[in-house]
């Protein structure tokens, strides 16, 4: 069994083994919130896992910047796909428990300088209840959330990277912007290949990067070319170290 395909049965693997999937949408357009013209918003949340209407249990990024990045899928919607079993932790460090009941997210959102805007845009934090069964916000037009079995926005779970990409268009027949979320200051590549093995186009080289970056790209190789129409295949590399090999279809 040769590596590539070690690798992919063991996403299959990790995949079957993850607790449900939660897909928070949050619209930045419905208030003045301070957010909408930010380049990243960012979840600022915790879990209450003791009953309903107590305070959160665990928490996701305890004042840590730039983790859990949202996408903007759409003008002024920004949505992430976490696994809350993981990324919600305690004041030690604990993740919550696989079994733990989880009664409510109580959520806010953050840009990029680490400035926290509530998510109601009126001094109130956004609460959805039942998270992971029925899920119900308290501001429906502002946040709402669905638990997925997969997903293809922005994160589906985290684990020991959180370094990330992902890209709003597939197939690109203009542009496409690709995310970026980069933990600390680390040395970013982004390689693009045809089905050959050819490098065709370098979007990014060994540029330093922190935090959360978009990048635009019209599908021109590197002397401003559009590439032909076909499937190419781009490599993500942080210090030097391959993080994904991802699919994209070009049809101009």
């Amino acid at each position: 069994m040769n590596k590539l395909l070690l690798y992919f049965t063991a996403i299959l693997i990790s995949s079957a083994s993850q607790a449900q999937i939660f897909r928070l949408t949050y619209n930045a357009t419905v208030c003045p919130s301070q957010l909408n013209a930010s380049t990243g918003v960012y979840l600022y949340a915790g879990a209450n896992t003791t009953n309903p209407g107590a305070a959160p249990t665990y928490f996701a990024d305890a004042n840590q910047l730039n983790l859990y990045p949202l996408y903007q899928t759409s003008t002024g919607i920004w949505e992430i796909c976490f696994n809350p079993y993981q990324i919600f932790k305690d004041f030690n460090g604990t993740p919550m428990p696989g079994n733990a009941t989880i009664y409510s997210f109580t959520i806010n959102f953050r840009n990029s300088a680490s400035t926290i805007f509530t998510g109601t845009c009126n001094d109130g934090s956004i609460t959805i209840d039942n998270p992971m069964t029925n899920p119900v916000s308290s501001a429906t037009t502002i946040a709402s959330g669905l638990v997925v079995a997969t997903c293809n926005v922005g994160l589906n779970h985290l684990q020991n990277s959180i370094n990330t990409i992902s890209h709003s268009n597939n197939p690109l027949q203009t542009n496409t912007t690709f995310s970026i979320n980069i933990s600390g200051r680390s040395r970013v590549s982004v390689e693009f290949y045809n089905i050959l093995g050819k490098k065709v186009f370098t979007l990014l080289n060994n540029k330093e990067l922190g935090g959360y970056n978009e990048f635009t790209w019209d599908g021109s190789d590197n002397a401003g070319n559009l590439l032909a129409n076909g499937c190419y295949f781009y490599r993500f590399t942080v210090n030097d170290k391959v993080v994904s090999t991802n699919k994209l279809i070009i049809s101009h």
